[in-house]
């Protein structure tokens, strides 16, 4: 049995909600479908310092501070509407400064941005908020997940549903992280670049393909 420990450096503190709970999720899959090895996946750790983005020199300082304490770092940033931007901005930089650091870097870059992953299950959003009744349509959900990257202001139409309840927006992140359907997230497309990315952090972490 292996022990799969892993960070999150997040763009922001509501991302801190709920990546981690499906990125653990995704983590346990990933391993149970790919991957020969019987591996106990710890709950996904977010590390963070203030209430915004990090730096790049923040984030190789976070990841310093718990220097053998994961296998795993999770690098989120949110695409926004400039496709190259976080490439050159952030993903670039920090592998230039990784250096032979043991941590496996991975990058998860939302199309344009976490609330679109959010808006790929609209059973998800339905068992969170209460309301069975409500259409995907109603809720403003494009009608297959793919197209959730084709929303230009997915945050938007997430917080335009959830104000129609009156609820906490914290409350929501974390339950719909625990629930929100991997199945669909699979034809998303960023969430399929991740998908890769990660087994082949796992392929250099040498774990053993199915």
């Amino acid at each position: 049995m292996r022990y799969l420990t892993s960070a999150l450096v997040s763009e922001g503190s509501s991302d801190d909600q709920f990546l981690p709970r499906l990125l653990g999720r995704a983590l346990t899959e990933l391993c149970n479908t790919e991957f020969e090895d019987a591996v106990d996946v710890a709950d996904v750790q977010p590390i963070r310092d203030r209430s915004g983005p990090s730096s790049v020199a923040d984030v190789i300082r976070l990841v310093d501070q718990h220097r053998a304490s994961f296998s795993m770092i999770f690098f989120h940033r949110d695409q926004g509407t400039n496709a190259d931007r976080v490439a050159t901005e952030w993903i670039q930089p920090i592998r230039e400064m990784w250096g032979s650091r043991a941590e496996q870097l991975v990058a998860l870059v939302p199309v344009r941005e976490t609330e679109a992953w959010l808006l790929a299950d609209g059973d998800a959003l339905r068992s969170a908020l209460g309301v069975p009744n409500w259409s995907d349509a109603s809720m403003g959900l494009p009608a297959q997940p793919a197209q959730v990257e084709r929303l230009p202001d997915p945050k938007r139409v997430l917080s335009d549903v959830m104000q129609r309840v009156s609820r906490s927006r914290t409350d929501h992140f974390t339950q719909l992280g625990e629930i929100v359907s991997l199945d669909r997230l699979r034809a998303v497309p960023a969430y399929r670049r991740w998908w890769i990315e990660t087994r082949e952090a796992l392929v250099r972490l040498n774990y053993r393909r199915a």
